[in-house]
């Protein structure tokens, strides 16, 4: 804790002994991405580059063993880069968590927290991941419009696949994804782990494919809430797999005056099974996971499934290498002229990152992305780069 707070806090709170469980931190990233065109994934630049610095503080709160909280703050150009170009400060995280048995076996969680689904979440951070773009699942728009169910219809989707000017890559604030990031939307868990099992339930006020501007507190008001969890089983050190799922309505709850009189959120739910594995021993570390999801849309059931395999290699002490591989299919539905046509982009992604940890809190990134769209329904640009060097204090 900063002596200075540590000092003051007893003499502004006289009476709490708890000052000294404060805990505070902090990391700034200066992250430059470069890719003509519409970049992949979430990007948003139009003149070839973007600089994006970013800096991140976070509390740590234990006044008892059984009792946690944690908050952090983040100003950047975005939760996704490049999206909020004149900076944004918001509210990343806020968690408060009670053990009531005082151990891991089951924790009771409220606030704004990522989800407990898959197994790249729990390591989505900057200093864990050796990747700066999430994995293919959570880092790619599909042909599900959150703001207007219209766009599932068959003549819609007929329309698209015929265009010679595919939108789904703009405005991608409008358009769902597998899962969106680390999904920080808000809501309640129970979560615990023994030796040999983990599991995790949560209930949220948004699906797991609602993009960053709908995770605030207060979106659909947990009408029609977000049911998803996870239970993973470690028979070992090296091993680890998971088994998740989710089920949930994926349109924008504010966005009800745009739909057709009749239409309710109770009639667009994202089904989503997934499962993952992960094997680490000596200097490797391999992991992969694979989802399907299953779209309910005015009578059409649009179905994806999205995987990606994972290795990384310590090459030397603080040096490691890693590559990703990823595909996303969708099925075709029937258009009003009767033939078949795709709903949402077939994409393929390769990766190759690197790592350098200069110090223990100073990490030079690199990594390298190409994304092919196999059918006319988007065009991102295929190639990005990134470098990124960031400090933790």
């Amino acid at each position: 804790m900063n002596k200075r707070l540590a000092i003051l806090l007893p003499l502004l709170l006289p009476g709490l002994s708890f000052a000294r469980d404060w805990e505070f931190s902090g990391s700034i990233e200066n992250t430059l991405w470069l890719s003509n065109e519409i970049p992949p994934a979430f990007l948003e630049f139009d003149e070839g580059y973007l600089y994006d610095p970013s800096l991140s503080l976070s509390l740590d709160y234990q006044p008892d063993p059984r009792f946690y909280l944690h908050a952090t703050a983040t100003y950047d150009q975005g939760f996704d880069p490049g999206t909020k170009t004149d900076g944004e400060l918001r509210l990343d995280a806020l968690i408060l968590r009670y053990q009531p048995f005082g151990d891991n076996t089951l924790n009771l969680q409220a606030g704004k927290f990522p989800t407990f689904v898959g197994n790249w979440t729990p390591n989505h951070n900057y200093y864990d991941d050796p990747f700066l773009l999430a994995s293919l699942p959570y880092a790619a728009n599909n042909g599900i419009n959150t703001q207007n169910p219209n766009d599932q219809s068959p003549s819609a989707i007929e329309a698209r696949a015929s265009a010679d000017t595919p939108n789904i890559h703009r405005a991608k604030e409008n358009w769902s994804s597998l899962i969106w990031g680390p999904a920080y939307s808000n809501g309640f868990a129970a979560f615990g782990s023994t030796e040999h099992w983990d599991y995790a339930f949560e209930v949220k006020n948004t699906a797991l494919g609602s993009n960053p501007d709908e995770w605030h507190l207060g979106e659909g008001d947990f009408a029609e809430p977000t049911f998803s969890g996870r239970i993973g089983y470690r028979p070992d050190a090296a091993w680890a797999f998971g088994l998740s799922g989710s089920y949930g309505p994926y349109l924008d709850a504010d966005a009800s005056d745009k739909w057709a009189p009749g239409i309710s959120r109770d009639d667009f739910y994202q089904t989503l099974i997934g499962l993952d594995a992960r094997w680490a021993h000596h200097d490797w570390i391999l992991s992969g996971e694979a989802f399907y999801a299953n779209y309910d849309a005015l009578g059409e059931d649009l179905q994806s499934f999205s995987y990606y395999l994972q290795a990384r290699y310590k090459a030397a002490p603080g040096f490691w290498l890693a590559g990703r591989f990823g595909q996303t299919f969708s099925n075709e539905v029937t258009v009003p002229s009767g033939s078949e046509k795709p709903w949402s982009p077939d994409l393929l992604r390769a990766e190759l990152a690197a790592g350098w940890r200069i110090t223990p809190d100073l990490l030079l990134k690199g990594q390298y992305a190409y994304t092919l769209v196999t059918n006319n329904l988007s065009y991102p640009n295929k190639n990005l780069f990134a470098l990124s060097l960031g400090y933790r204090f």
